[in-house]
């Protein structure tokens, strides 16, 4: 799941959401992270996190690594299990402050896409 605050809803198969965050120079900042497990919190396998636009003004980072998934409802047990994901790593330019973007995809249901839109206010 990509954590992002606001949601807009577009065709049946998608959806897209929209982030604020900050992030400091020159440093790596967690802004996505997915995982797909069973019922039972075992892995499944990794699932996409695809790059649809690249900060201008830094670097974004894709890597499989263990995670605690922020779950609703009776998956929400899974919550305090590390299981392995996918997670998105932020880093600006060394030295750079002002704001960046970028845009991520990524699946969040059988046949569906979430996308998110991140807008980076990197500060010193």
């Amino acid at each position: 799941m990509i954590p992002l605050s606001s949601c807009t809803t577009t065709p049946e198969s998608s959806r897209r959401q929209s982030l604020s965050i900050r992030a400091q120079s020159g440093v790596r900042t967690l802004v996505a992270k997915n995982w797909h497990i069973d019922d039972d919190c075992r892995h499944i396998d990794y699932p996409a996190i695809n790059i649809v636009e690249r900060p201008k003004h830094g670097r974004l980072e894709i890597v499989h690594e263990p995670l605690f998934p922020k779950l609703d409802g009776k998956a929400s047990k899974c919550e305090t299990i590390k299981v392995n994901g996918v997670v998105g790593y932020y880093t600006s330019d060394p030295g750079y402050t002002g704001s960046d973007r970028l845009v991520i995809r990524s699946p969040y249901e059988e046949g569906k896409t979430e996308e998110g839109v991140l807008s980076v206010k990197v500060v010193k």
